[in-house]
């Protein structure tokens, strides 16, 4: 088809930058002091760079990972590809989110919220757990007792930076980053459509991770339904890089290479 022949071409365009993302990723060029993203860092308590930095190498990884799987396979899979390229988008967004911020307390509280929701997931995770009755439950406790050492240290930033939360408590909302960076790259395109296209990445990426069905409803046009002796129909799903993988796919690396941008402007010393 010509559409995936068109898209072909795009993702093949952003190979160069994906290898170069990666590479960068096994060599990286840190924040030197004076600088803007230097000076973001709470000394000993919280890294906004580090914070920034795993979500795009994480982000570069997944592109990486899709593009190999594709060219491995030459098969264009219904679902598979999408929840990497997710992970991709969501990396990508959330470092975004913390580089494109307008000031240093802003991305320092956006980073703190981060780290405090991943500390709080990580409690309640392990507090969920089941172990096999009369086991000890040692190792569990020991480990809930070092992430509540790392609470007590981000409570430390917190205070740092003039936030009285309790971090413990503290919840990081994923669909309002989303909406806001797409707001942001909706100032930086001369697409009106692209905030939309960035929730539809969020949210059909989220379906197909977990499996729904109304990702497959919501792509009744693109499958091939079999009718049975039996009186019942099989619906045969195909995979679309034109109208799926690949927008998405090519939205992510334009998040991906604002990010990128904002990282070297901010980590050398103007």
């Amino acid at each position: 088809m010509d559409a995936d022949k068109e898209w072909l071409d795009r993702l093949s365009r952003c190979s160069p930058a994906v290898t170069a993302w990666r590479e960068r990723a096994t060599n990286p060029e840190f924040a030197v002091p004076g600088s803007s993203l230097h000076a973001d860092e709470v000394p000993g308590l919280l890294s906004v760079e580090t914070t920034a930095w795993y979500s795009m190498c994480v982000a570069s990884e997944h592109l990486d990972f899709t593009l190999d799987a594709m060219r491995a396979t030459a098969t264009m899979y219904p679902t598979a590809y999408f929840p990497a390229v997710r992970t991709a988008f969501m990396g990508a967004v959330n470092a975004l989110y913390l580089l494109a911020a307008k000031t240093r307390v802003e991305r320092q509280s956006r980073a703190l919220r981060m780290r405090a929701d991943e500390l709080r997931a990580q409690i309640v995770g392990l507090k969920d757990m089941a172990l096999p009755e009369g086991k000890p439950d040692v190792a569990r406790t020991e480990f809930i007792d070092q992430l509540r050492d790392r609470q007590a240290s981000l409570q430390q930033a917190a205070a740092a930076i003039g936030n009285t939360e309790d971090v413990s408590r503290m919840k990081f909302n994923q669909t309002g980053a989303v909406n806001w960076v797409s707001r942001y790259m909706l100032h930086h395109s001369d697409d009106p459509m692209i905030t939309g296209a960035f929730q539809t990445i969020w949210r059909d990426g989220s379906a197909a991770a977990h499996g729904q069905l109304q990702y497959a409803i919501m792509r009744m046009h693109q499958n091939e339904a079999v009718s049975r002796e039996s009186g019942n129909t099989v619906v045969h799903m195909r995979g679309n890089l034109s109208q799926d993988v690949g927008p998405a796919f090519v939205g992510t690396v334009l998040v991906l290479n604002e990010c990128f941008r904002l990282y070297d402007l901010r980590r050398v010393k103007h």
